[in-house]
């Protein structure tokens, strides 16, 4: 873990300094602590390295970086599985603290507008700096096999608390709304890449889940 996050504070101070912001080493130090905490076993320090590799790939086609980049930063800050608020309290965070980093109020609620936006992963008429950051909070689903399965496993244990046949039952109906979707993913390029796989994944893992056809 120490090393993951010696990886991203290097990367936070990078950005920081490519954006020309201050260097945000009290605001780092809490997302760090936040995404360490206990009970996050796919919400963790590895999601933020997993989305961050994925946006190195796409960064010649986002148009604002900075938007893309403090909404990976921030999206999943507070993560509590009894709450149903994570998403605009992850936010709120965010609108506190960009500002003292440097970020103008426009950008600030951009960032704020697509972290809210995480919470259903819809269009909403978004651009193409938004549906790629939503796109790639949501391509674990068209991962290989083996990866999916340890976010499913992840996703499970985080919710520990939860009785078998209740988190059965939620989960089953998050995998049936996104299998009955019209598309997985919002761009092209990513329904074109991962549609297939993802909804391989979706359905095995409801199948798994006790699901009928």
């Amino acid at each position: 873990m120490a090393d993951l996050s010696h990886a991203l504070k290097e990367r936070w101070h990078a950005q920081m300094t490519a954006l020309g912001w201050k260097p945000g080493d009290t605001e780092i130090a809490g997302i760090l602590s936040a995404y360490s905490e206990p009970h996050r076993r796919y919400h963790g320090l590895s999601h933020l390295i997993y989305i961050f590799d994925r946006l190195d790939g796409l960064h010649d086609t986002l148009t604002e970086p900075a938007r893309v980049w403090m909404a990976a930063w921030y999206h999943d800050i507070l993560y509590d599985t009894h709450r149903k608020d994570n998403e605009a309290r992850s936010a709120d965070r965010a609108s506190a603290e960009l500002p003292g980093l440097g970020a103008d109020p426009g950008l600030v609620g951009r960032v704020d507008a697509l972290i809210r936006a995480t919470a259903s992963h819809q269009d909403g008429g978004r651009d193409n700096d938004d549906a790629l950051f939503l796109d790639v909070d949501y391509s674990i689903l068209g991962a290989p096999e083996d990866v999916y399965d340890r976010y499913a496993e992840g996703v499970r244990d985080e919710y520990g608390w939860a009785p078998g046949l209740l988190y059965r039952q939620g989960r089953r109906a998050f995998l049936k709304d996104a299998q009955a979707a019209e598309r997985t993913f919002l761009t092209d390029q990513f329904e074109t890449e991962l549609d297939d796989k993802a909804r391989a994944n979706m359905r095995r893992e409801f199948l798994a889940l006790g699901g009928k056809l």
